[in-house]
């Protein structure tokens, strides 16, 4: 089974995207989905909006550091900001570098 690489996305086999193109010719049953108001719809937005909002930050890292981060691939700096982000979600994280 041949896989297709697309940059940036998950691979997916031919079998796959032949299902996947089927599927788009269907109609899709929109009726368990409740509707929204529009001041719902655009507190959503907002919110989405502020969720991917990013500001630049720099670091002084040792070099050993970047280049083993580097070596992860791409997409390594989202994987440092998820990492930055979950450990404000573990604050005994923090609390265990202080100590060292």
């Amino acid at each position: 089974m041949a896989m297709v690489r697309v940059k940036g996305r998950p691979q997916l086999t031919e079998e796959s995207l032949v299902r996947l193109a089927a599927l788009k010719d269907r109609p899709i049953d929109h009726s368990d989905i409740p509707e929204i108001t529009h001041e719902e719809f655009v507190k959503m937005r907002l919110a989405a909006i502020e969720k991917r909002k990013k500001q630049m930050f720099s670091l002084r890292l040792q070099i050993t550091t970047i280049k083993w981060w580097q070596s992860l691939g791409e997409g390594y700096t989202g994987i440092m900001t998820r990492l930055l982000d979950e450990a404000q979600r573990h604050p005994e994280w923090i609390k265990e570098c202080l100590r060292q």
